[in-house]
């Protein structure tokens, strides 16, 4: 996979070409002036544009605006520190594939690489979780994930991204906490998640919550 880095601190760079080194990706160029990006990034036609939010004279959001009018199709990864609801509602509204806080676990970042590589959008677990509980959705580009569970797995999944314990979930059911943690366990597994972090991110993206 291809990936073009635009980021206005040279350690940043740094951090992410080493992350991504020696894997299935292939780091293209990087950028520490957006405007340099904005001119170079349709020449080297990456698979994923990785950007930072707050950069001088041209913001990542105006980045993504511009190369969107010029490639319709390119995928991009927003970096940032901000969790802030309205700059995550303007990422949905410019339908930006990724949305990456920069204080997410690093395999996060290959992760939401696959992920955006594939056609299906990624937002780390915090951003999502913030969406959760604060009433609003992500819709997923891909919506098929969760076509691999059963009807009353996808009810479990949405009680614990709603945050029920094991306990409220079994009594809303009438099933067993035995039952509920076996449901949980098949969801990791056909979901391929590790966590709940991971589960609620997917419940979200998949408009369950």
């Amino acid at each position: 996979m291809k990936v073009v880095i635009v980021d206005d601190h040279q350690l940043v760079i740094n951090g992410f070409k080493n992350l991504l080194s020696g894997g299935s990706f292939e780091v293209l160029a990087t950028f520490t002036n957006p405007q340099e990006a904005l001119v170079k990034i349709p020449k080297l036609q990456p698979d994923v544009v990785l950007t930072d939010l707050d950069m001088p004279g041209l913001s990542g959001i105006e980045l993504i605006q511009q190369l969107r009018a010029a490639i319709p199709d390119q995928k991009f990864i927003m970096l940032t520190m901000h969790l802030n609801q309205q700059i995550i509602k303007k990422m949905l509204s410019l339908k930006v594939d990724g949305y990456l806080s920069k204080n997410a676990h690093p395999d996060e970042l290959t992760q939401a690489l696959k992920a955006v590589g594939n056609g299906r959008t990624y937002y780390s677990a915090d951003v999502t979780q913030s969406l959760a509980f604060s009433g609003n959705q992500i819709q997923s580009q891909n919506p098929m994930l969760t076509l691999v569970l059963s009807e009353r797995e996808k009810e479990v999944l949405k009680l614990i991204a709603n945050g029920e314990s094991t306990k409220t979930i079994a009594e809303q059911l009438h099933i067993s906490i035995g039952t509920v943690e076996t449901h949980r366990r098949a969801i990791m597994t056909k979901l391929e998640v590790k966590n709940m972090a991971g589960m609620v991110r997917i419940a979200v993206q998949e408009g369950l919550v």
